[in-house]
């Protein structure tokens, strides 16, 4: 999927409901159960994934979701080599890290989609911050 030039993509700032910051982001022209599905570049991935294993870190692993960027450096190209995972820690224990685990591929221009499923993102363009 090409998004960056695509105009069924725009530009804008998001949230996601339950943490505190707002992210830059990519968002299609329609949404998945009233939520925007973005999807954002590898810096912004990178600080979602801090942001959401704050509460692994303090030992709460109920959090129902956590991003994790494992970095294998760069690629013969000099695009990084990444693996970018949303792991369902709350689940792990129950249905095994496989079926917790989605492992997020970026887009032709490197770009992830982190929307739908469980995440309620919110397009600060289109609506007020919940």
């Amino acid at each position: 999927m090409k998004v960056k030039g695509n105009p069924a993509f725009k530009q804008t700032r998001v949230c996601l409901e339950g943490i505190d910051a707002t992210f830059a982001a990519h968002v299609p022209d329609w949404t998945y159960r009233n939520h925007a599905r973005p999807v954002f570049d590898l810096e912004t991935i990178q600080r979602i994934a801090e942001i959401t294993q704050e509460p692994l870190k303090r030992g709460d692993f109920n959090a129902a979701n956590a991003i994790h960027v494992l970095d294998g450096g760069k690629n013969e190209d000099g695009s990084p080599r990444v693996i970018v995972a949303r792991i369902d820690w709350f689940y792990v224990d129950t249905d095994g890290l496989e079926d917790s685990t989605d492992l997020i591929e970026p887009t032709e221009d490197g770009l992830y989609d982190l929307g739908g499923l469980e995440w309620a993102w919110h397009d600060l363009n289109d609506e007020p911050r919940p």
